[in-house]
């Protein structure tokens, strides 16, 4: 299971904040050069420049900051006041005006701050967004990739730059991958069809010689042994030769599977076995027909049946349901038996583990720890989920959802190796 990031502590999160921050340090970085400039001309006009006062009736006395007041008409008069003290009336009304354009211009600087950060957090939150968008389809790619899929490749568009050549590289990867386990697949079939010769021809060796009578009756216990140890070899080789084609073989044409007929005809081969443990089994089936791989949906079934029969308890019970489910068909199989703890479940489907069943005491319990590991390979062949609980007394419970192939969409184009 993926597991998804935080929206909050995301990567794109934390890229738009990044982003906002340096626009709104450049925004605040360019308002406080505007302010200091702003009172550095203030104190520059006020030390060397003119400055006007109108008086009563009209009269424009002129003052010069340092200089001496000059009078233009007769009155040197400015609302009533001497020109000697126009000089305090001046410098008065001039750090008032200072002090309130500074003040106005604080407030508008706020503001304009203000608006420049929403449309620097709507800005830097578009730029994330179209920078990791490719890397979004990367991660999308990525994820619906699997062993079994090894042949689909990203093939990002775009230009190239850092992102690409990072896609490239994972297509680079995927080929290796492809090429190791088409390598591993080739072996694993060559090497089970080679050891499957000289192991039947041991067993035919040992078998011939012991059923006409021609072993020494002190040999026989030891040519008896060897006889049950190759036919436990062959039985081992058979199961895996099973698994490496649940993992690695390509799916079959689908076609409509009768699950109730092939579950009939599972229990029909263990019907002695059943008995004789004094098995109670109950089927309740769906009529739907399920179109999937028949070969390996059987195979699955006879897997999970003769796992629910072999690992029993006598006059216990094996319970099977199969239920529609739209895009494909629940099949539920449960079965009493031996208590297991919950936090071992995982393991059981690990090629060769027994849970609590040691080799020696396999006599009772016969098996070689590879029917769930089949049984959870072919489920995910066909891109469905198994689900495996136990029992609160005793026993388990595989649940498998198999999507149907003839309800599946049809993708718009096949991004294999770059075709469309």
């Amino acid at each position: 299971m993926s597991r998804r990031t935080p929206r909050l502590h995301s990567f794109r999160t934390r890229l738009t904040v990044t982003f906002t921050a340096a626009f709104l340090t450049a925004g605040i970085i360019l308002l406080a050069v505007v302010y200091l400039a702003v009172a550095h001309l203030f104190d520059t006009a006020q030390r060397g420049g003119f400055n006007e006062l109108i008086s009563t009736d009209g009269t424009v006395v002129t003052w010069q900051s340092g200089g001496p007041l000059s009078e233009q008409g007769s009155v040197a008069y400015a609302d009533g006041l001497p020109a000697g003290e126009v000089q305090g009336v001046i410098d008065r009304t001039q750090v008032t005006l200072r002090e309130d354009i500074l003040a106005g211009l604080v407030w508008w600087c706020l503001g304009i701050l203000a608006v420049f950060a929403v449309f620097a957090a709507l800005a830097a939150s578009r730029l994330s967004r179209a920078a990791l968008a490719r890397i979004a389809d990367i991660t999308s790619s990525a994820r619906s990739i699997t062993q079994h899929q090894l042949g689909a490749r990203l093939n990002l568009p775009g230009p190239t730059d850092e992102i690409k050549e990072l896609g490239d590289t994972i297509d680079q990867m995927l080929d290796r991958l492809e090429d190791s386990f088409a390598r591993q697949r080739e072996f694993i079939a060559n090497a089970s069809h080679e050891l499957r010769t000289p192991v039947a021809t041991a067993r035919t060796a040992l078998e011939i010689p012991l059923e006409q009578g021609r072993v020494p009756t002190q040999l026989e216990p030891a040519v008896t042994r060897a006889l049950t140890a190759t036919k436990r070899s062959e039985t081992i080789l058979n199961a895996l030769l099973d698994l490496a084609r649940a993992e690695t073989s390509q799916l079959g044409k689908p076609e409509p599977v009768d699950l109730a007929a092939a579950i009939r005809e599972a229990l029909a081969d263990l019907d002695g076995l059943i008995a004789i443990r004094g098995l109670d089994v109950t089927v309740e089936t769906t009529d739907r027909l399920l179109t999937a791989d028949r070969t390996l949906i059987e195979q699955f079934l006879r897997n999970a049946i003769i796992n629910a029969v072999r690992h029993n308890v006598d006059n216990g019970r094996v319970d099977i349901r199969t239920v529609n489910r739209g895009d494909g068909i629940d099949i539920t199989i449960s079965n009493t038996g031996e208590c297991i703890d919950p936090d071992t479940i995982d393991d059981l489907t690990a090629p060769f583990n027994h849970g609590k069943t040691t080799r020696l005491a396999q006599e009772q319990n016969p098996g070689y720890g590879l029917g769930l590991a089949i049984m959870k390979r072919i489920v995910e062949r066909h891109n469905g989920t198994l689900t495996i609980t136990a029992r609160e007394n005793g026993g388990l419970v595989v649940h498998a959802h198999v999507p149907d192939h003839a309800r599946q969409p049809v993708a718009a184009h096949d991004r294999r190796r770059g075709t469309t």
